[in-house]
């Protein structure tokens, strides 16, 4: 250096410092603001207002469809407001009721004596037309002719376990049983008692056919757990049509209008019928007939709760 020149003082070195400062931040804020400003501005997602609610919407709660909409489904149909369930007893002793039973469409129950000469052919029949197959338990009456085998009074209680037993084996399918005659066996709650462990011990239900007021085997089953149900209207009962005026066509319907007014009235009836060609042609008629009286034929084992 020559001694003529000047030495930069203190002072003018910061403030050439300060301008080199100055100069940088600006061009770094220039950089910046360039980049920013070539960037697509990030916005919120709009927020769409609920629409207004309109008089139908408004009224509308869950579960249940707005007003002025139709519906999912149409009605097939008038609903049943009451049901009917048809048991055929004496089934097995005459072949040619089988194909007569056979014409009928509707839901039945067929209950079948065992030992008779086609109790097989029967329970055959029940199982092809997807019916209810029952076992039909002779029992001793108070008074006529009692069915061959039949369960009574003066039977021990291993006797009758015993021919209970035998009797459901004899018809293998059956899911229920119900009473042939019987009205003094049904009466002695000791006889129904031993019935009723059997029927209950292989898991079968128990129909009373009610052949008299005096019957215990309605309440023993209550008693006992078993499952049960009972008749409510003979249809072809011989003393009836032989005092009805109008014979055994008369008989028939004013049983069957019983049946009727009880399904109409209970929501259910349980009907008992016997596999003569007049009333099998008579259930063949009357049976398709139900849903014009609001009511619907079904199995009987099916009105157990």
């Amino acid at each position: 250096m020559s001694r003529g020149a000047s030495r930069p003082t203190p002072g003018a070195a910061r403030r050439v410092l300060f301008l080199f400062f100055a100069v940088f931040v600006g061009v770094a804020g220039y950089w910046y603001c360039s980049r920013r400003a070539g960037r697509p501005r990030e916005t919120l997602p709009a927020v769409t207002p609920p629409p207004a609610k309109t008089p139908a919407t408004a009224s509308a709660r869950p579960g249940l469809r707005p007003p002025g909409l139709p519906p999912d489904f149409e009605s097939a149909g008038p609903v049943a407001r009451g049901l009917i369930a048809v048991v055929v007893d004496d089934v097995g002793y005459e072949e040619g009721a089988l194909p007569r039973l056979a014409r009928i469409e509707a839901p039945l129950a067929l209950s079948v004596l065992p030992g008779t000469p086609h109790a097989a052919q029967a329970a055959a029949l029940a199982r092809r037309k997807g019916w209810d197959l029952m076992v039909h338990l002779p029992m001793e009456p108070e008074s006529g002719k009692a069915e061959r085998g039949s369960i009574g009074a003066a039977d021990d209680d291993a006797a009758i376990r015993a021919r209970v037993s035998a009797a459901i084996d004899a018809i293998p399918g059956a899911t229920g049983l119900n009473n042939h005659q019987g009205s003094k066996a049904t009466a002695d709650p000791r006889v129904m008692r031993d019935v009723l462990t059997v029927v209950k011990a292989r898991g079968l239900f128990f129909l009373d056919s009610r052949t008299t007021p005096a019957t215990a085997g309605e309440r023993l089953a209550q008693e006992m757990k078993v499952p049960v149900l009972a008749r409510d209207v003979f249809l072809d009962d011989a003393a009836t049509e032989a005092s009805d005026p109008a014979g055994g066509p008369g008989a028939l319907e004013g049983a069957w209008d019983r049946a009727l007014a009880l399904a109409a009235k209970n929501g259910r009836c349980v009907v008992i019928a016997h596999p003569h060609p007049e009333s099998v042609e008579f259930l063949l008629k009357q049976l398709p007939a139900l849903g014009s009286h609001g009511l619907r034929a079904i199995r009987v084992a099916e009105l157990l709760d």
